[in-house]
């Protein structure tokens, strides 16, 4: 219904427009390069339809005659239903009712149907070419003298000839094509004609509208004995109707007898060859007759052309795959895609020698150009060898920084560590140990910057938004700060100068980072004075779905240098250099702070003076929370609420051992060691276990293999807890998936591995 409507639209608004539009057109040529018509019957893009319009435009390009070319599309091939034929047609029609023309020239049946079926509307006593019209016959123009051209004429027996003797076992030959169109209607009634006098040496098949998987399948079924003919293109797999190329090469790809072809767009794509018929040949011939019909022959006097454009063509490739020798070959065979022989490729050698002995006297000629050239390419040179050299630099200075680091806290771990053994009575040896453990806790800090500027250069850090109370989080920021600063008496503050909901939505433990590193920095730097934390400002983000919250961090420290403040915010960089410098660090942390803000989508600034203190500027977007979080659970002092339980712990390490089965004695249990996976597997043979504390990283047997053979092998539900220093985004998720039912990540601290067992102790975990 919608197609007729569309076609009487396309006639009413055809016939409003065509008298004195047409008159005028007329009158206006006079004088004018002489118009043709260019109508083809498929689409562009179309192989076949390219190589006519290719072979007409060259021929038209190189005579002496000036044209004007108008070019048109039936688009038959892929839209070949009757209906939108008739409206594409009607549209087609209603537009050359505008124009007029002196000569027109058509390419295959649709097209040559259609001038012939409107010859009176649109094209009286318009001379019209034809190429590409399948077995043109004189009763096709019912008496019209002024029509010519070139006929599409295959060479079906003789292709079939040269097949059969090239491959004298045929038995079977299957002709690949459909019944819609009117090639693959002429060609099959081709085929047809010929079987009477083949018919004791092959038997003939015939495959019409198969769809493509079916016959992707049945050619993949034939085995020797069997030649494939492609009368025309088929649709590929998904349905689209593929090129003439791509067509031959997806019977080709499938089918291990040998494929045939009568036009030459399908040569290369995977046909053996034949006498095929040239699409840009037929398209000079047919530009050769309308020449001399412009030049004043009479279309009567040019006799149509049938079967001159076809001539004998092989792939080389496809004769190998098939072991058939040349001397086979029908004569005046030309043979493509032949490998070069040893004389075509010196001869490109020779020509390439000499352009290199040309551009040698070029060279020579020039040899003061080349001089400065090559004086400018050593400046660049040594410029880049002096920013390897600084980058070299800076990186040596990195790795110096981060030897310096680690040792630090390590000597003082070692040192206080002897300290406590050589006076285990002294009442200072629990400053010693406080002091132990500060100094594994900046030793951790330092692995834990690294970490995570790893996992922001890898793009690999992942935000977890939640609401969250912002005042509390800053609170609890200021009181962890606050001890530090009291001890180098300087002045910890917070200030709000703008209101802010009380709830609001982000990423909490990345905000916390920013503040630590912030504040910790500040407080480092500064010697006297005070460092302040202010909320300056609450703006509502532009979507109106949050608030931008722009915060102050400023000291009154040492503050940074001008020729340092460009650079600060990069990696490995810090104000002072080693070994001089007053400060620890890794010179990440900033680096670090400057790319979790712009994760987070805000942005950071910095002013400083030196001698005077340091203002760092943050502004981050968070969004109003939409519901409200349950208020989390407070901690509790720590206490043995799941009652003694009988626990194995696989730990290879001995010191680790000592630890973990001393503080689960201190819990009330009652500690198992073994030192690998296998030692904890015979354990669990011989007693019972209410849990395993499993180490990963073992010798013979690690903590995931046994693990896995607890679960498969002794068919046990009870509780295992991955105690590992594998501490990475995901490590969690992976080692639970592994049949772990907890996960507690190195160094664990006595509060966790009390809270793991007490969930065990009362249930609150999975046994398995």
């Amino acid at each position: 219904m919608l197609n007729d409507i569309v076609i009487v639209l396309a006639l009413w608004l055809a016939a409003l427009s065509v008298p004195a539009h047409a008159l005028a057109a007329g009158d206006d040529r006079q004088g004018m390069p002489p118009n043709i018509l260019v109508l083809h019957s498929y689409n562009p893009g179309l192989s076949w339809t390219d190589d006519i319009h290719r072979g007409l435009a060259e021929t038209l390009a190189q005579s002496n005659q000036t044209c004007t070319i108008t070019t048109e599309y039936l688009d038959a091939k892929r839209f070949p239903d009757p209906d939108l034929m008739a409206m594409q047609a009607e549209v087609i029609a209603a537009h050359l009712r505008t124009m007029t023309f002196d000569l027109v020239v058509v390419s295959d049946d649709a097209a040559f149907s259609f001038v012939l079926k409107r010859r009176e509307e649109l094209f009286r006593g318009i001379p019209i070419v034809f190429c590409g019209v399948n077995n043109f016959q004189n009763e096709m123009l019912h008496g019209e003298t002024d029509v010519t051209g070139v006929s599409e004429i295959i060479s079906a027996q003789e292709t079939l000839e040269t097949a059969l003797t090239l491959h004298p076992d045929t038995k079977d030959i299957v002709i690949i094509g459909g019944a819609k169109s009117s090639t693959d209607r002429s060609n099959r009634s081709k085929f047809l004609r010929l079987m009477p006098a083949y018919a004791s040496r092959a038997r003939f098949h015939f495959w019409q509208d198969i769809p493509t998987p079916a016959l992707v399948e049945k050619v993949a079924a034939l085995g020797p004995g069997t030649i494939l003919f492609l009368n025309n293109a088929i649709p590929g797999l998904d349905g689209r109707m593929l090129d003439f190329g791509p067509s031959a090469a997806l019977i080709r790809a499938n089918a291990r007898c040998p494929l045939y072809g009568l036009w030459d767009f399908f040569l290369g794509h995977g046909i053996v060859g034949g006498k095929l018929i040239n699409g840009t040949e037929q398209g000079r011939l047919a530009a050769g007759m309308a020449l001399r019909i412009l030049a004043g022959t009479p279309p009567a006097e040019i006799p149509v052309v049938k079967g001159s454009a076809n001539r004998f063509l092989f792939d080389y490739r496809e004769l190998a795959r098939f072991q058939i020798s040349e001397r086979l070959l029908p004569p005046d065979s030309t043979v493509l895609n032949r490998p070069q022989s040893l004389f075509e490729a010196n001869r490109r050698l020779f020509t390439i020698f000499g352009i290199v002995v040309t551009a040698l006297l070029v060279v020579i000629a020039f040899l003061a150009v080349i001089g400065q050239i090559r004086r400018q390419t050593l400046r660049e040179l040594q410029r880049a060898r002096r920013k390897a050299e600084e980058a070299n630099e800076a990186k040596s200075l990195f790795l110096a920084h981060m030897s310096h680091e680690i040792r630090t806290p390590l000597t003082g771990i070692m040192g206080l560590a002897e300290l406590a053994l050589n006076n285990p009575s002294s009442p200072a040896v629990r400053d010693y140990l406080a002091l132990i453990r500060q100094s594994g806790q900046n030793l951790l800090h330092i692995i834990n910057d690294i970490l995570d500027f790893s996992k922001v250069e890898a793009g690999k850090l992942v935000l977890n938004p939640a609401n969250f109370q912002v005042r509390k989080m800053l609170d609890a920021t200021i009181a962890l700060f606050t001890p530090r600063a009291r001890e180098k008496g300087i002045e910890l503050s917070l200030r709000l100068d703008a209101e802010m909901p009380e709830m609001l939505c982000g990423d909490e433990l990345r905000l916390r980072q920013i503040f630590f590193n912030l504040i910790g920095n500040a407080i480092k730097f500064t010697e006297q004075g005070e460092v302040e934390l202010c909320l300056s400002a609450a703006t509502p983000t532009g979507d109106g779905q949050g608030v931008v919250l722009h915060f102050e961090i400023r000291d009154t420290g040492c503050g940074i240098p001008a020729d340092k403040l460009p650079t600060i915010f990069d990696r490995f960089t810090q104000a002072d250099h080693f070994p001089t410098r007053t400060h620890q660090g890794t010179g990440l942390g900033l680096a670090i702070v400057k790319q979790l803000v712009e994760i987070l989508g805000g942005a950071i600034e910095v002013q400083s003076v030196e001698g005077a203190g340091s203002t760092f500027f943050v502004g981050i977007p968070l969004e109003y929370a939409l519901h409200a979080d349950a208020e989390p659970e407070t901690e509790t002092a720590l206490r043995n609420t799941s009652g003694s339980l009988s626990v194995l712990v696989a730990e290879d390490n001995s010191i680790n051992q000592i630890f973990l089965k001393r503080t689960l004695e201190k819990l009330g249990h009652n500690p198992t060691c073994a030192a690998n996976g296998q030692q904890a597997l015979d354990l669990l043979h011989e007693q019972s276990f209410d849990c395993v504390i499993m180490d990963i990283q073992m010798p013979l047997m690690d903590g995931t293999e046994a693990t896995r053979r607890i679960r498969q092998d002794l068919g046990l539900t009870l509780p295992v807890i991955a105690l590992t220093a594998h501490a990475l985004q995901g490590d969690r998720e992976k080692f639970l998936a592994q049949g772990f039912t907890e996960y507690l990540a190195k160094p664990v601290a006595m509060k966790d591995l009390e809270q793991a067992l007490c969930a065990v102790g009362e249930g609150k975990v999975g046994m398995g």
